[in-house]
């Protein structure tokens, strides 16, 4: 009877391993081949131009500009997803005041499944200036986009062979593609006021995969990419002699899934003369059911440095233990400056 009673007991256990694991299996198959069906998204969008909107290509005040952000996210829950996105630009391309050309590239790779999407972009963009403080900018992106999974990496309940895991057993699944490529199409539209220097307000509407392209791993169940709308606003304006306020906000909509960011900056300036800028900026923002995150800038003439982290406020709350993920952006823009002033002129030696 007893004997009786300890078969049933490793059973039971049997059974419940089995489908702990197998509920794992789907968990870690579905996370990733759902979230791909979305695109990226950064915690400081108002540093990643090339990422926010077609709009921003040749959209600032100088020859060149070059960015690049990295973004670390879920250490704390599982392998972590790691982001690292580099872009150019120009403006006024080849003399022609108005025309901007710029390329943008990144690499996404998610969890543990490796989920790996690699995105290159190239655009174009004219901004039309009206009176003196008004502009206006349309800009095009065409990009080309891979994602691959690794399935050797996951578990499945195929591979129990009744007392424990065995990575040798097959996992008894019909995987047709681990890869698919696609071509894609961005919109973008922005308006910028710009009265004063440190007086400016800005606006923009964006549209992504225009093309809806395919993006499913299964060639019997095609899933298109749903068109995302992205509509942004932010300004600047002084509140003393040397502290600027920089409220900004971001909508956005993909399918089913809203995204909603507000928040802002305060800029202290260190410095702004002999056409010099310096100064440093904290901020605060909150994504809607998501997360809030601090924000820490700092800006030495032609470079500006960002450093975000995440607070998690979601669901994922009690297993992220409130750790999100934190966020660098470097941005560096090349103009021409016109020479300091030299205060005092050296005298020689000897007369």
């Amino acid at each position: 009877m007893m004997g009786l009673k300890m078969q049933t007991a490793r059973s039971i256990l049997r059974t419940a391993h089995c489908r702990l694991l197998a509920a794992s299996c789907l968990i870690l198959i579905l996370t990733p081949l759902h979230n791909f069906a979305q695109d990226i998204h950064f915690s400081q969008f108002f540093n990643a131009p090339y990422a926010h909107s077609p709009a921003n290509i040749g959209n600032f005040e100088g020859d060149y500009r070059m960015g690049a952000i990295y973004r670390q996210q879920w250490r704390s829950v599982t392998i972590p997803y790691n982001t690292f996105g580099i872009g150019g630009d120009a403006a006024n391309l080849a003399g022609v005041h108005g025309l901007g050309l710029g390329a943008w590239i990144y690499n996404d790779k998610a969890g543990t499944s490796r989920l790996n999407t690699f995105h290159a972009g190239l655009g174009l963009s004219w901004t039309q200036h009206f009176a003196t403080a008004h502009a206006l900018t349309l800009g095009m992106q065409a990009g080309y986009t891979n994602v691959a999974i690794d399935y050797n990496v996951l578990r499945f309940d195929a591979q129990y062979n009744g007392f424990s895991y065995d990575p040798s057993l097959g996992n008894a699944e019909q995987f047709t593609r681990a890869a698919r490529s696609r071509m894609d199409l961005h919109a973008g539209l922005g308006y910028t006021y710009a009265p004063e220097k440190r007086r400016q307000f800005t606006a923009g509407l964006a549209f992504f995969n225009l093309t809806t392209p395919d993006v499913s791993l299964f060639d019997a169940a095609p899933s298109p990419l749903d068109l995302r709308t992205l509509v942004h606003a932010g300004a600047q304006f002084p509140v003393s002699e040397k502290l600027d306020v920089l409220p900004r906000l971001q909508w956005q909509a993909q399918g089913k899934f809203r995204e909603f960011n507000i928040g802002g900056n305060v800029r202290y300036i260190l410095l702004d003369r002999w056409n010099l800028v310096r100064t440093v900026q904290a901020g605060l923002y909150m994504r809607a059911k998501d997360a809030g995150y601090l924000y820490a800038g700092l800006e030495h003439d032609d470079w500006t440095f960002g450093l975000s982290y995440d607070i998690n406020l979601s669901r994922l709350e009690p297993a992220s233990r409130n750790r999100g993920g934190f966020e660098i952006t470097a941005i560096r823009v090349f103009r021409k400056r016109p020479p300091v002033p030299v205060r005092y002129k050296a005298c020689p030696d000897q007369l």
